[in-house]
């Protein structure tokens, strides 16, 4: 089995990229730019690399799989980004539980446990957090109701794309404990942190 959670190579551009993941821990990667960085996050989550990408994610070239291969690959993988993602026309319980409810896997007393418990230690009450829209989160609370969907996935490869996107420092310092939650609950998979240099460099 590969050590590497994923290889990656971006050659596109005048700012070439290449990056070489652990499997298991955190890792902490910066792009040396927006589109750079979005080209790899996109590549990661939907396991498919274009033009001028190559990726190995979890021991497997991604280029040239058969759909069926590509989407159990895709399975392995979940992602935080700052669109977030959640369905607009429901819940914060529907869309956390959605994924599950579809896959028959984790059981939804499951669900429900790990929900209660991840929005408690973030400072929620769950009963009205989760009865909710999307609309009716800020973006703090949009991004909490995706880490916990994100937790439930159970993820070998977990990618959290600019996390400190929208927040104050205040809401940033409650973010910061995503990496301890993750960690606790998935000794074994890879969380990887995206940012771009620019970003680094501003704050």
């Amino acid at each position: 089995m590969s050590e590497l959670a994923l290889l990656y190579s971006q050659q596109a551009g005048d700012r070439p990229v290449t990056l070489a993941v652990p499997r298991g821990g955190v890792s902490r990667v910066y792009l040396p730019d927006q589109k750079s960085r979005a080209k790899l996050v996109t590549a990661v989550l939907k396991a498919q690399c274009g033009p001028g990408e190559e990726l190995e994610l979890l021991g497997e070239p991604v280029r040239g799989l058969r759909p069926a291969a590509r989407e159990r690959l895709r399975r392995r993988v979940a992602g935080l980004t700052p669109v977030v993602g959640l369905m607009s026309n429901l819940n914060a319980w529907e869309n956390i539980s959605l994924p599950a409810a579809y896959h028959g896997s984790p059981p939804l007393e499951r669900v429900v446990q790990i929900a209660q418990e991840v929005l408690e230690a973030f400072g929620a009450e769950p009963r009205a957090f989760l009865a909710r829209l999307p609309d009716e989160l800020g973006t703090l609370e949009r991004k909490i109701a995706a880490f916990v969907r994100l937790l439930i996935a159970a993820p070998e490869v977990a990618l959290i794309d600019s996390l400190d996107a929208g927040l104050d420092r205040q809401e940033r310092a409650r973010v910061s404990g995503f990496e301890a939650e993750f960690r606790s609950r998935h000794p074994e998979a890879t969380l990887l942190f995206v940012e771009t240099r620019e970003a680094e460099e501003d704050g």
